[in-house]
């Protein structure tokens, strides 16, 4: 089930459901990489968001457990509830790509797969970015750090 949630508060995103001239309005996947943090690259007409998910020196046992990229037609299922979850917060008329899980079955399957790594006391986020052509999907135990630039054309 698909949670609104704001990772960039101080921010307005300008993303419409509407085609402008001489541009694609849609949110855009640069890149995912993996160097040691964890970082998803997106990019619209106007900007660029750096979500990174920085490695804890002080809690290095926080993780990232599961990174998915999936084509977006392939994820129905997921979208369910997408468009009452924007009017339930007011946002009738732009396009949110910003989402957490609630009753997870990846979150589940990741249990699973890694075991010990993840302890039944861990609380781990799966949290979704839905761009133009793909939703990449996040299991990790914290919320990435945002950076947000301007994109100069």
């Amino acid at each position: 089930m698909l949670v609104f949630w704001n990772p960039i508060r101080d921010h307005k995103m300008s993303i419409s459901f509407t085609h402008r001239d001489g541009e694609y309005d849609a949110m855009q996947l640069h890149s995912v990489e993996r160097p040691g943090n964890l970082r998803i690259i997106l990019e619209d007409n106007h900007f660029s968001y750096l979500y990174e998910y920085e490695e804890s020196q002080l809690f290095p046992s926080d993780e990232v457990y599961t990174v998915v990229r999936t084509p977006e037609h392939m994820r129905t299922g997921l979208m369910e509830g997408y468009f009452e979850i924007l009017e339930e917060e007011g946002i009738t008329d732009k396009f949110w790509p910003f989402f957490k899980v609630k009753h997870s079955s990846l979150l589940t399957w990741t249990r699973n797969a890694v075991d010990i790594h993840m302890p039944k006391e861990k609380k781990p986020n799966h949290h979704v970015y839905i761009t133009v052509d793909e939703v990449i999907e996040v299991i990790a135990d914290r919320d990435p750090k945002v950076t947000i630039q301007k994109i100069d054309k």
